[in-house]
């Protein structure tokens, strides 16, 4: 559910560029700083951006709603040699 005349900012983080040598992924540095950068981020963004009306720009920037999400999922399951 969301809230209505509001925007929810979404961004992905690459799983590929959390690949170390050969097949395994840094994971603390997934959750280090692949989120906070990520939300830091999107904070930025909402503070900044416009909306299409009045109504939404201020529910966007008073309850700022974000999304995180994954990217390459499937690329790095492959690299890592799942079928």
């Amino acid at each position: 559910m969301s809230i209505d005349d509001s925007a929810c900012n979404l961004a992905s983080l690459n799983l590929m560029k959390f690949r170390a040598r050969g097949r395994r992924v840094r994971r603390r540095r997934v959750r280090a700083r692949g989120r906070r950068r990520c939300f830091l981020a999107q904070e930025i963004c909402v503070g900044y951006s416009s909306y299409p009306t009045p109504e939404i720009d201020a529910n966007a920037k008073a309850y700022r709603q974000l999304g995180l999400g994954y990217a390459n999922l499937g690329a790095l399951l492959m690299a890592r040699g799942f079928p």
